[in-house]
């Protein structure tokens, strides 16, 4: 019987080995969740990462039966049971359309684009920035615009061609705040050009209640946690307003192999360890959200997960451990798959592996050609 994590004086100790199973469990890479569960998964881990959309789309592959990307592009252009915005670190994501009360909430906190700094370097007034907020609120209320004819109705708008040369900056000076706020989200592209809208009416949770709620999910998600994983390298806080919000939720503090982690109290502790093995997306969110300091992958390979410029690899994951990086290529109809493993993996490994790989082409609409081992 599987036995509750109390809240006690002294940290309980926990190993790697068991954050490992919690972490798979919670991200349903112990094995997928049920055809249709694309929204009710996303919502559980805190939402996608969409630096690439198709990383998106193998995220849920690798947590959900079935998945698509059609099923994915149908949640996020027609049903908008998915929400593509710039959200955690200015980065971006598919976020559940139910959960955005508690995201915008959240967000709305981030406040670092109208520091002096900031509005020195763009040359921008803290009371141009808000007119740009508003304006683009205004502009794309029903309506879907590309870049260029956002920056036009806004220049329209407000009468100021300066602000629409900056909203035509490719890496979104202005774009992110205005997403921050809820007045902007992304809209199907039209070709190779990207197009915009309005998320919609949300009635947002005060920023206080936002906070905590976004802290427990997170902690539902990636604990056992430490401050500095939550705070540094999830929803970029300082680490005293991390300390804080995470103790204002009675949480329980755990010893994680000598480090003083978190866990929501009366997590429930996993029997044994979680087996599985997974060809992880890059940008996935499982990734993402691990301890730079190791734990779940081999520190000595660290460069190989977490590259220059923000670039996560994809990953082979072998029961909740980084195991190796890996990337695959289609040509003349068939999908090659090139795996490069840390160390030497066992026949169990290879084995489930490559029945992922026969996954992956299924998925992309292709056979497998080549599957290599590094």
């Amino acid at each position: 019987m599987l036995a509750a994590i109390c809240h006690t004086l002294d940290p309980v100790k926990l190993g790697w080995e068991e954050a490992r199973a919690l972490r798979l469990e919670r991200h349903q890479l112990h094995r997928r969740a049920p055809r249709g569960s694309e929204v009710r998964v996303a919502s559980r881990i805190c939402g996608l990462h969409a630096q690439l959309l198709s990383s998106a789309a193998l995220s849920l592959w690798a947590r959900v039966e079935g998945a698509t990307l059609e099923t994915l592009q149908r949640a996020l252009w027609r049903d908008r049971t998915l929400v593509k915005t710039w959200a955690m670190r200015g980065t971006l994501h598919l976020l559940p359309a139910r959960d955005l009360p508690m995201y915008l909430g959240a967000l709305g906190t981030y406040t670092h684009y109208l520091k002096q700094g900031w509005v020195n370097y763009f040359g921008i007034a803290p009371q141009e920035i808000e007119l740009v907020i508003e304006t683009v609120g205004k502009v794309l209320r029903g309506r879907t615009l590309t870049r260029e004819q956002l920056a036009d109705a806004v220049v329209e708008r407000a009468g100021s061609k300066k602000l629409g040369e900056i909203l035509r900056q490719s890496w979104g000076v202005l774009l992110k705040p205005a997403a921050y706020r809820g007045m902007l989200c992304f809209a199907e592209g039209e070709g190779a050009r990207v197009r915009f809208t309005h998320p919609g009416p949300v009635k947002k949770l005060e920023p206080a209640e936002a906070l905590a709620a976004l802290a427990r999910r997170y902690l539902g998600a990636y604990g056992p946690a430490r401050r500095d994983d939550f705070a540094l390298w999830w929803l970029d806080l300082s680490r005293a307003e991390a300390q804080r919000l995470i103790e204002s939720l009675g949480v329980t503090p755990v010893d994680l192999d000598g480090a003083r982690a978190y866990l929501l109290s009366g997590t429930r502790r996993p029997r044994a360890a979680a087996r599985s093995v997974r060809l992880l997306p890059a940008f996935d969110p499982y990734v993402i959200g691990a301890p730079r300091s190791g734990g779940l992958f081999p520190i000595a390979h660290k460069a190989r997960i977490f590259r220059p410029q923000g670039w996560i690899s994809p990953t082979l994951l072998v029961d909740g451990h980084i195991e190796g990086v890996w990337r695959h290529e289609q040509r003349s109809g068939r999908l090659d798959v090139r795996i490069e493993a840390f160390e030497r993996q066992p026949p169990r490994v290879r084995a489930e592996a490559n029945e992922e790989a026969e996954r992956l082409a299924a998925f992309l609409g292709t056979r497998l050609g080549k599957l290599k081992w590094c």
